[in-house]
């Protein structure tokens, strides 16, 4: 039997994503850029964040074209993990290749500047690295961009951009590191406002904005190991069993067992790596009262035994 009572004292179900994966923040440029201007890239092996604090931009996936959107002062978009894209002040600008941009730069050099005598605008560019259990997840809510509009910006984001903007215009000792916690809380507080616009298209992130499907998902990721079934976590949402596994595909994507099993390798991945448990104890702390069982569903999950996916070198 599941006990509710610990689940119902969880923590709210975005802080267990957050829990659950490894973030490093990282400001690898500032543009200081004059109309006509423009740069592509065959996508980094991180989730890109642009901020726009102050003039406007014109963002484009290159391989969907479609994907396409004005950014304009306060504006935040992130940009998936390994997608090509192209940012100019117009979509009918040239572009140079960025990583061409970011050599002739050099490290510690101020702003890149780049462009012609047109309107100015002034771009942060940072990185949102995360461990394998943390791309596996955020691949599965983030495939292509997602653009969060000044005015959608709540007090919190509003002021985490401000912040960033002061150290981009001032910096001081340490402002490497500031910018790259500010980095981290612009995509936090960048998830919270895509949660409350209901931005995300499908996955754990649209499921975080339904308020009966966010209280399953945080049964989950609080107890990973509880004896899960549907209608157990149909009971957590309020709902009828079959409405529930029906309203759950429709926005998380994949049946409601399927994502308790995703959870806890995820859950269990980490274990592994932390290093501090036999492989019996992680078994069982994810809902396995057989380590052969586990290791068989852990192998599918993650293309190797839990053994071997310990012993890999880190990094």
């Amino acid at each position: 039997m599941v006990d509710e009572s610990s689940t119902e004292r969880a923590v709210d179900p975005l802080s267990g994503v957050l829990d659950a994966v490894r973030l490093r923040g990282s400001v690898f440029g500032v543009g200081e850029l004059g109309a006509p201007w423009g740069v592509k890239t065959p996508g980094l092996p991180e989730l890109v964040c642009y901020v726009v604090v102050r003039g406007a931009a014109h963002l484009a996936l290159i391989d969907a074209p479609r994907d396409e959107v004005a950014l304009s002062s306060g504006d935040v978009v992130l940009v998936a993990a390994g997608r090509a894209h192209a940012l100019r002040d117009s979509p009918s600008s040239a572009a140079v290749a960025f990583q061409e941009l970011r050599r002739t730069a050099g490290p510690r050099c101020g702003p890149v500047r780049l462009g012609g005598p047109g309107p100015r605008t002034t771009l942060v560019c940072g990185a949102l690295a995360f461990d394998e259990a943390g791309c596996a997840l955020l691949g599965s809510a983030l495939s292509g961009l997602l653009h969060l509009p000044a005015e959608a910006a709540g007090p919190g984001l509003g002021g985490v951009l401000g912040a960033l903007a002061s150290e981009v215009a001032a910096p001081q000792p340490g402002s490497d590191a500031a910018l790259a916690r500010l980095a981290e809380l612009v995509f936090i507080h960048a998830l919270r406002a895509s949660i409350a616009r209901g931005a995300a298209e499908v996955g754990w992130l649209k499921g975080l904005g339904q308020p009966s499907i966010a209280r399953a998902l945080a049964a989950i990721h609080v107890e990973p190991g509880a004896p899960w079934t549907v209608a157990a976590l149909a009971g957590r949402a309020g709902m009828s069993r079959s409405a529930f596994a029906a309203e759950f595909r429709r926005h998380v994507g994949e049946p409601p067992l399927a994502y308790v099993t995703a959870w806890r390798m995820r859950h269990a991945a980490r274990l592994l790596e932390d290093g501090r448990l036999s492989l019996k104890d992680i078994a069982a702390k994810v809902g396995y009262g057989s380590a052969e069982a586990f290791n068989r569903v852990f192998k599918g999950w993650a293309g190797a035994p839990p053994g071997a996916y310990r012993r890999r070198p880190a990094g």
